[in-house]
């Protein structure tokens, strides 16, 4: 049992293999995942078991830390980082089957809790609806396609360029931060379906209530290749719709802000803008003022971008973020609303939705009725 404890908690750092290294994981949580019949709160044994890790292969784990070499989180804020550490990071992963009865359980008891939250968020109950429907591809598909994107050396929305590793490390290519390889995306994907697609997550306040799901974590061009019916599917998204929605809850003036106009404005090439614009407003407000963005803000919206700033430095810098996003979720909700009462259900990607071709043109209908609805001016793409 002390053994599993240990790999379900390591297990919440899988995700971190495909994104970001370093990941936070909630108390709470890790008290509900270890927690013994009498409740006692040992998942920080739990930590420290995987701090220690073995006299051959060191830790298992590692705490992030500031300058300071103290712990960065915040009590009530946010919580402990954790990283895996080289020694297993590298080794990759792999599947493990629980054989503890009272884990099973407990892992059962959270699988119905998550699918009961589900069916009471509007977004997730659509999307449980939606699955029936979905086909997937098959690998060999996926393998050709992959090699079409990098023959075509293409890019993904960050602006990474598609690569086949063929058995090198990453550090064959000097430039490798800024590639997406094929064979990790697919891996990721095998991960995403491989047991069954996930049931989906809803935010709390922190994400402002998102959900995530399989196909919100898998790559874009795989997730294209999916089928709703046997039909191909066809994205459709809200054009800048953060920063829209921040013109109306921060005292903007402009309407209809696109990133192909700030870019006419500032010169700026219109890539270099959508990226910019994936993670602007979520930055302290010190790394805000390095983004060639800040200038363009400050000279056409200053009243904005001050209230911005003042959020960030009288609350946490964060805020901005998570008011932004629970906008956003309020909008595709009602959009979802909206879609099904006339029995269309459709795939959710944060600000866009996936259809078929004899859906999408409702779809685009109805965001758009909805952003106006919601004083948001943008238009569905």
């Amino acid at each position: 049992m002390a053994v599993e404890k240990c790999l379900i908690v390591i297990s919440n750092l899988s995700s971190t293999y495909f994104d970001d290294r370093w990941k936070a994981l909630n108390s709470t949580i890790l008290h509900k995942q270890t927690q013994n019949s009498a409740s006692n709160y040992i998942y920080n044994k739990v930590i420290d078991c995987l701090l220690s890790g073995t006299k051959e292969k060191g830790p298992m784990i590692e705490i992030m830390k500031n300058e300071f070499g103290r712990e960065t989180y915040s009590q009530g804020v946010t919580s402990r980082k954790f990283k895996i550490t080289d020694t297993y990071y590298n080794a990759g992963l792999t599947t493990y089957s629980l054989t503890t009865p009272k884990l099973i359980q407990q892992r059962q008891r959270h699988a119905f809790k998550s699918l009961k939250l589900a069916n009471n968020n509007i977004i997730a109950a659509n999307l449980i609806e939606l699955y029936t429907q979905i086909d997937y591809p098959d690998e060999s598909e996926i393998w050709k396609r992959g090699k079409e994107l990098c023959k075509a050396k293409k890019k993904n929305k960050k602006g990474k360029k598609y690569t086949m590793r063929n058995r090198h490390k990453n550090e064959y290519w000097k430039d490798h931060e800024n590639r997406t390889f094929i064979e990790d995306n697919i891996l990721l994907y095998k991960y995403l379906t491989g047991n069954g697609i996930m049931i989906p997550i809803v935010g709390d306040h922190k994400s402002g209530g998102r959900v995530v799901d399989s196909f919100t974590l898998m790559p874009r061009w795989i997730r294209e290749m999916i089928k709703i019916d046997g039909e191909p599917i066809v994205e459709v998204d809200y054009a800048c719709l953060h920063p829209n929605i921040a013109m109306l809850l921060y005292g903007g003036e402009q309407k209809y802000i696109t990133h192909k106009s700030i870019s006419k404005d500032t010169g700026i090439d219109k890539e270099i803008i959508k990226i910019e614009h994936l993670s602007f407003f979520n930055k302290h407000q010190l790394e805000m003022k390095r983004s060639p963005l800040y200038n363009y803000y400050m000279t056409t919206e200053n009243r904005m971008i001050k209230n911005i700033v003042n959020e960030k430095i009288c609350s946490n810098y964060k805020r901005t973020s998570q008011r932004l996003f629970e906008k956003e979720v309020e909008i595709m909700t009602e959009v979802i609303r909206r879609l099904n009462v006339e029995g269309i259900n459709v795939g959710y990607v944060y600000d866009a939705l996936f259809t078929t071709q004899k859906n999408a043109e409702r779809v685009r209908e109805v965001m758009n009725r909805v952003a106006s609805d919601f004083a948001v001016y943008t238009t569905a793409k």
